[in-house]
């Protein structure tokens, strides 16, 4: 009766509050989103403002034609045999868990890669790049882990919040090399754009760094945001007001890497930053300003790998399977 009771419950519940399911997005070859018309024909999002950057989108070949990117250099055979496990690290600021993911590669005192990943310090999660993290596990003999931070959006969180998130995780896995079966002094970092960012600060804090991989990263923070979350954009600015510290150009510039490179010498890892020349979302300068920045610490391993006419997503662009295959590599050589 209990049953039938909450089984009748949850049908009136579904037809007073119907679930709403967005489609997916629809990417071109560029990155780019596509709308799709009631004739079927298809339209860029956002065309106009691609402009200032590339000219006119629609010249570009292909350019309203679906494309799904695949990735060859992921391994199906390898990744089956990566089982991740789960662990929390800390509590957050707000009292939650902070979990992180952990690729066992199957090998003893082997390197360690953290992954961070992007969405705006506001989403994204700990679970994404699973097939990158798993193959570079699995076929490459890298310890791989995954992880979770506090977002702005959660009461209170401040930029150094996050940050500081990242580095506890990194010291709780460094921490426990014996137990994950990790040498503490091959260490690698990458991220996505937000994740970027906070990988970009975790390579120059962690001494031990050997190589780091940045993914379309938000590196010089006050130009990322006036990019991202311009004062004309009233709602997504206030989002990140606490978050800033009230937008404190001297606060923001404490956690930018662009600038935390200023403080910095004798940085000897390898890295290669990946860049889209039609970035809207965060700017397409940023990995030339962090790579002239890191030269001026002393760093001059540094690749900047640009592709032309594709956006912040370069993980649904034509230029996927470059991005990830040298990253693998970067790693699998540099540790």
């Amino acid at each position: 009766m209990k049953t039938l009771k909450l089984f009748l419950l949850t049908l009136f519940a579904a037809a007073l509050f119907p679930t709403l399911v967005s489609a997916a997005n629809i990417y071109n070859r560029y990155g780019m989103v596509l709308l799709q018309q009631s004739d079927g024909s298809y339209t860029i999002k956002d065309a106009q403002k691609y402009e200032p950057l590339i000219g006119d989108p629609y010249r570009l070949p292909k350019v309203l034609v679906p494309y799904e990117a695949k990735v060859p250099a992921y391994n199906n055979s390898a990744m089956e045999t990566v089982v991740p496990e789960t662990v929390v690290y800390k509590k957050s600021v707000t009292g939650d868990d902070l979990p992180l993911m952990i690729y066992r590669s199957g090998r003893d005192n082997s390197p360690v890669v953290f992954h961070i990943h992007g969405g705006g310090w506001v989403s994204g999660s700990y679970t994404g790049a699973a097939a990158f993290c798993k193959t570079l596990a699995g076929k490459y003999g890298v310890t791989v882990v995954s992880i979770e931070y506090s977002f702005a959006n959660a009461p209170g969180v401040r930029l150094e919040d996050t940050v500081d998130d990242c580095y506890d995780a990194v010291d709780y896995v460094l921490g426990r090399a014996e137990e994950y079966g990790i040498d503490p002094e091959r260490v690698g970092f990458v991220g996505s754009s937000a994740g970027g960012h906070l990988s970009a600060c975790c390579a120059m804090h962690f001494p031990q760094t050997k190589a780091y991989a940045g993914w379309y990263g938000a590196y010089d923070m006050q130009y990322t945001m006036d990019n991202y979350a311009p004062a004309s954009n009233v709602k997504k600015h206030q989002r990140y007001d606490v978050f800033l510290n009230g937008w404190d150009p001297d606060y923001v510039a404490r956690f930018s890497p662009v600038k935390m490179a200023e403080s910095k010498s004798g940085l000897s890892y390898k890295a290669i930053l990946f860049t889209g020349t039609a970035d809207i979302t965060i700017g397409p300068d940023n990995a030339r300003r962090y790579r002239e920045a890191l030269a001026g610490a002393g760093l001059n391993d540094v690749k900047v790998v640009t592709y032309k006419n594709v956006t912040h997503t370069i993980g649904k662009s034509y230029a996927a399977a470059d991005m990830y295959t040298r990253s693998l590599r970067l790693f699998a050589k540099a540790l």
